[in-house]
């Protein structure tokens, strides 16, 4: 429950720092995706991918996924929308109107 917690924060404040847009960028998006997969890897070294810390992540998952998408055309837009399930419009608007 710990880790959980713990990785709802780092999730919470990742998420609310995207909302500024120097710092919406591809490359951004990779170094969240990298972070992010190192926090995975610790989570199964230490046996503790059953508890649930790894899906509170899945938003900042889905917005690094976003950063790193083109957006150019309508069926960027499409595969946005599938793609972005657990985030708000609010999130993926911030997020995709930086390269349009």
């Amino acid at each position: 429950q710990v880790f959980k917690q713990l990785f709802y924060m780092i999730n919470a404040v990742a998420l609310n720092n995207l909302l500024r847009k120097d710092v919406c960028s591809w490359s951004t998006g990779m170094q969240l995706r990298f972070n992010i997969s190192q926090l995975e890897e610790w989570l199964r070294g230490k046996n503790l991918q059953q508890s649930g810390a790894a899906q509170t992540l899945e938003p900042l998952i889905q917005a690094a996924q976003l950063l790193q998408l083109k957006k150019k055309t309508s069926e960027d837009a499409e595969a946005i929308c599938s793609l972005c399930t657990s985030l708000t419009t609010q999130q993926v608007g911030s997020r995709a109107e930086i390269y349009t």
